[in-house]
């Protein structure tokens, strides 16, 4: 079988992923240790393609997801490569202007707990020396566009506004205010925080593929973040398909090398 495009998928939870497994055709299952790795298709009925999709939930935490970063990309056996490795979830918001159901899709991540001072400056990535990882900017715009248009299109009641700018990852979770507002105080135009996503964006940096990371706010990083989390992600579940599947149905429309 011949496929157009391939895209890596990756969540921190089975409810970030939602229905995505169902949604796929022939679906292999890969174990490594504790990791399980899934493959399949995807149909693309309107451009008449196939689309492989590997995909898994790493996790919580930065080693989690960087261990399920690389082992995805690292795969053997892939028909053709990893064209685009997307991270999916939720996240705790910063900024009190976006609300819960509001979704981000950052420009650049930082690690917000890293610090080698004073070999380097502080929240600079010492095998990289960078602060910030950015995002293909054309990836960027396609994602978002993609979303956007989706949400203008559907009037899809769920969802709130898209949003870009910084998403912080930290191995917290933060639920007080203390802690929000130190996060704050170093990075005022930081959107959200949580804490998979940069490490993915560092492996997949590293490892020269184009990646992009999609947010859906679960809480606003405070005392009822706890409470907030938890019965938003139920509900979570049932839409977060709906976001990959908006990617899916779009795929045809990016071409990267321009």
């Amino acid at each position: 079988m011949q496929f157009s495009n391939h895209l890596g998928i990756l969540s921190a939870m089975p409810e970030e992923l939602g229905s995505t497994l169902d949604n796929l055709i022939d679906v292999k299952k890969f174990k490594f240790g504790d990791l399980f790795l899934y493959q399949g298709y995807w149909v693309d009925h309107i451009n008449k393609k196939n689309i492989l999709v590997t995909t898994a939930w790493s996790g919580w935490g930065k080693v989690s997801a960087a261990r399920a970063a690389t082992r995805l990309l690292s795969l053997r056996g892939h028909p053709i490569p990893i064209k685009i490795l997307i991270f999916t979830g939720v996240a705790g918001a910063l900024n009190k202007n976006i609300n819960q159901w509001d979704i981000i899709v950052p420009n650049k991540v930082c690690q917000y707990d890293m610090d080698a001072r004073p070999i380097f400056n502080k929240f600079v990535i010492p095998s990289l020396n960078k602060k910030y990882l950015k995002t293909n900017s054309i990836l960027h715009k396609w994602a978002f566009d993609s979303i956007e248009k989706y949400l203008e299109e559907t009037n899809f009641s769920n969802f709130g506004k898209v949003y870009d700018g910084i998403i912080g990852t930290a191995d917290k979770f933060i639920s007080n205010e203390k802690s929000r507002n130190a996060i704050i105080k170093e990075f005022p135009k930081m959107q959200a925080v949580e804490m998979e996503g940069a490490a993915v964006a560092q492996v997949a940096h590293q490892e020269e593929v184009p990646w992009i990371l999609i947010r859906v706010i679960s809480d606003s990083a405070d005392k009822k973040a706890v409470h907030n989390f938890k019965d938003f992600l139920d509900e979570y579940s049932k839409f977060s398909w709906k976001l990959v599947e908006v990617l899916l149905n779009n795929i045809s429309s990016i071409n990267l090398k321009n």
